[in-house]
């Protein structure tokens, strides 16, 4: 009687061929020791290992099969220790490289190991039998050869004297019709499993080759999904409906067989040994979704039975893949969503057109392409480049000098080979009206397509009113910017004799000019005016009045005006503009070199005292407060005069000095006359700077006043 265990093996060589004779000894070896309900299996998963020897590894492969009771266990060797698999049981990243094959075997396999050695590598597989399989003792004392088989040179191994012909087993109540588990979509991603489906139809049917194609979302053609004892560049190779190697496109519900590649040729298959092929449509609902093809390296290599065994298997595959693949669409379809929701987002957060610009090519690039330009209409019409963005940072500069020089009906023909490929071009509109070109280029054969396409084209719809709006903003900006500056002096004032500096912050983003305002200008005969000025409020209405209140007082000093006068008349004016008028206060005033002193003659209209730093050290408020403007029809000023020493400093300050705040405390007049009392030994502008300092630190938190600052120090040389 021959005892278990049983033992084959056999050491192939290190070439492509050798997958399919590993195959065939395994199917060759089980069949014969009456194990056939585990051949599918074993044979998958020694495919896999077996060209992860001789084709990865690069070396020599040594197969042993051994049955031992109710299991099958299989080992494979190589000579390459130094390259380890990953342990994977979890399904990988879909750029992960490695750990595929080994996933499958996780999937398959009751147990499975890797060991080393020195010089070795040992994978290891077994198969526990199902309990209604054939009694193997019974089959091994009456059949079974005794010892171990050695596998014969062309890889089939040597048949017992004489051998019972078993039937391969229905299919597992858990497995499809191609012995795959029911849970193996779950365990595996889509490309993972079409991957293990095109392994067990080309093992079923003896063939050379094997291939699946799905239909492309939103698209009339074919991509190449998965292979088998094809060049894995094939993958991704789209085929459009009715090109050779897909269905029929005058009867896509019925499989094709092409008998002689020679005399039918398929196209992306002509680098292959392949002279035949069989090819399945996979239908869902009645609907084509992909198809399953396999080829032989002989002419006439598929029966019609072939054929029909086929049709079998795709339909076997139709169900699960299309529930797979519209699951896997739906994922993706969710992910692109987020992607839209964050880039709108992003572009709607700015407002300014470079920033926008650039955020549109962060968006695009790498999700959508490999490079970007943003090209935008200028007054005249013609599209001047703005913007370009790489994946390789390092391609920027070229990047933008071959676009530069290249017209934008032209981009698809760049001269540099790093850019060219796939370019779309997509209009920027906004408000129905065409400010621009996004231009995508990716990899050549590797074009925008489906649905990243209607996702370029919504980036694009989004870039485009982002990028106006910017546009629309910066110009108004820069209108008001330029009207806002004309309200203060273009510069820091100079009088001869005096040592001038001066601080001016208006509150709110992006504004240069508001409600507070300050002026310094000559009336003749070594007289200066100072001016500084509040209006009620900030913004864009405040600078109205800020305007009308400076140049006024300017005009009607220039004139000969005293300076009660002029106020007089400036309230008249303000009181003028009707609901436009807004309240404000105005510290106005003369100096004027008078013996070895400065007379300084003022009027404060509801305005903050001046503050005097006497050149010794000491700090007062000098005057005496008077009625605001805007308020009362009828106002009469009395102008008041005080005595200056040479040295000495005049400071005046609007509220928004005076009124910071922090929670109940507030800097005040006592607050900066302590300040000021150290500060009589630094020039004009330094004192300025200071006072703003104190501001700013006074309370952490942006300011919500205007803020204005005058320093005057009386030189020993005014006149």
């Amino acid at each position: 009687m021959t005892t278990l265990p049983m033992h084959a093996h056999r050491t192939f060589a290190a070439d492509e061929r050798s997958v399919s004779e590993a195959r065939r000894f395994v199917r060759g070896m089980l069949e014969s020791w009456g194990a056939s309900d585990l051949t599918e299996t074993v044979v998958l998963l020694v495919s896999e290992l077996v060209t992860n020897a001789v084709v990865h590894a690069g070396t020599p492969a040594r197969l042993q099969v051994t049955l031992d009771g109710e299991s099958v266990r299989v080992e494979v060797e190589d000579q390459h220790p130094s390259r380890g698999l990953p342990m994977v049981a979890e399904v990988p990243p879909d750029d992960y490289e490695r750990g595929r094959g080994l996933l499958i075997t996780a999937t398959l396999a009751s147990a499975w190991g890797v060991e080393y050695t020195s010089t070795s590598k040992r994978v290891w597989l077994r198969f526990d039998r199902e309990t209604d399989a054939p009694g193997l003792e019974t089959w091994a004392a009456a059949y079974a050869p005794a010892g171990e088989v050695e596998g014969s040179p062309d890889g089939t191994p040597e048949p017992p004297v004489e051998r019972q012909q078993l039937s391969v087993g229905p299919v597992l109540a858990d497995s499809d019709a191609l012995g795959l588990q029911v849970d193996a979509l779950v365990r595996l991603t889509l490309d993972d499993y079409l991957a293990l489906a095109v392994e067990r139809v080309r093992d079923r049917l003896s063939a050379d080759a094997a291939y699946v194609l799905m239909v492309r979302d939103l698209e009339d053609e074919f991509e190449v999904k998965a292979v088998s004892g094809l060049p894995s560049i094939l993958r991704g190779t789209a085929l459009a409906s009715d090109a050779p190697g897909a269905p029929d496109g005058g009867n896509p519900h019925l499989p094709v067989v092409l008998p002689d590649l020679g005399r039918t040729p398929v196209p992306f298959l002509a680098d292959t040994h392949l002279r035949s092929l069989a090819v399945a449509p996979i239908t869902a609902e009645g609907r084509v979704i992909g198809a399953l093809a396999v080829g032989s390296n002989h002419v006439d290599g598929f029966s019609a039975d072939e054929s029909v065994l086929l049709q079998r298997l795709a339909a076997t595959l139709a169900m699960a893949t299309d529930r797979a693949r519209l699951q896997a669409l739906e994922r993706d379809r969710r992910g692109w969503l987020t992607f839209l929701a964050d880039a709108g987002d992003l572009l709607a957060g700015s407002l300014d057109q470079e920033m926008t610009m650039a955020i549109t090519g962060q968006i695009c690039v790498p999700q959508l392409a490999v490079w970007c330009a943003v090209h935008l209409d200028d007054s005249r019409g013609h599209r001047v480049l703005q913007q370009a963005w790489h994946e390789d940072e390092h391609l920027v500069g070229p990047l933008m000098e071959a676009l530069a020089a290249e017209s934008t009906d032209r981009l698809d023909a760049l001269p540099d080979d790093a850019f060219r490929g796939e370019v779309l071009s997509i209009p920027l509109v906004a408000r129905a009206r065409q400010i621009g070109l996004l231009t995508l280029g990716r990899a050549q054969g590797d074009p925008l397509r489906g649905e990243p396409l209607l996702v370029a084209e919504s980036v694009a719809r989004r870039a485009a009113v982002a990028i106006d709006n910017a546009r629309a903003h910066g110009e108004l900006w820069s209108i008001g910017n330029a009207l806002q500056r004309s309200l203060l002096p273009s510069s820091t004032p100079v009088a001869p004799g005096y040592d001038v500096g001066v601080v001016y912050e208006a509150a709110g983003e992006g504004s240069t000019a508001g409600g507070d305002f300050y002026d310094l200008f000559g009336l003749g005969q070594g007289r200066w005016c100072f001016v500084v000025g509040d209006v009620c409020g900030t913004g864009a209405e405040a600078a109205a009045v800020t305007g009308l209140a400076r140049h006024t007082i300017r005009a009607l000093a220039q004139a000969g005006f005293p300076t009660a006068a002029v106020l007089e008349r400036l309230n008249t004016a303000i009181l003028d503009e009707g609901e436009r008028s807004r309240f404000l206060t105005v510290l106005c005033g003369t100096l004027q070199a008078e013996g070895g002193r400065v007379r300084m003659s003022f009027v404060s209209a509801g305005h903050p005292l001046p503050f005097v730093v006497r050149r010794a050290g000491g700090v007062e408020q000098i005057g005496r407060p008077q009625s605001l403007l805007g308020v009362l029809d009828q106002v009469s000023y009395d102008e008041e005069s005080h005595l200056l020493e040479r040295g000495d400093l005049l400071v005046a300050v609007t509220d928004g000095v005076l009124e910071r705040r922090a929670g109940p405390r507030m800097l005040g007049e006592d607050g900066l006359a302590e300040e000021l009392a150290h500060l009589h030994e630094l020039s004009a502008q330094a004192v300025a700077e200071r006072v703003r300092q104190v501001v700013a630190d006074f309370v952490d938190e942006p300011a919500s006043d205007d803020l204005a600052v005058l320093v005057i120090r009386m030189g020993e040389q005014a006149r």
